[in-house]
């Protein structure tokens, strides 16, 4: 019993250093273009999975749902980030492709309060 428990400790230890807060960014149409989609830098965790950030940046950007070719890349600071998507975005100009920088999405806005009528006198 005292084996098992060892055991189990030690395989679940790795996760629970997998939580630092990282950030990331997706780029699609990467390899050939025509148009090569940038997404901006967004926070994220390390124990975020490649296809789980995919999954994320197809529900927040429609222009990306049919997208095959999409690739995601990982920064230590938001700065780092922003700095590898300008540079993206003048490699891929220099190869003439067209780069358009995705906005952030809309932040969703609170459901309105049901209007209620006022009590009868």
């Amino acid at each position: 019993m005292r084996t098992l428990l060892l055991l189990t400790t030690l395989l679940a230890s790795p996760l629970l250093y997998a939580q630092n807060s990282i950030h990331a960014m997706a780029i699609g149409n990467w390899r050939n273009g025509p148009v090569v989609y940038l997404t901006p830098v967004f926070a994220t965790t390390e124990a975020a999975t490649t296809a789980h950030l995919i999954a994320r940046v197809k529900q927040e950007h429609p222009v990306l749902a049919d997208v095959t070719d999409i690739d995601v890349m990982r920064f230590a600071t938001p700065e780092e980030g922003e700095t590898h998507r300008a540079s993206l975005k003048a490699k891929y100009a220099i190869r003439k492709l067209e780069v358009v920088l995705l906005d952030p999405p809309a932040p969703e806005a609170p459901a309105p309060a049901p209007a209620t009528a006022p009590p009868p006198r």
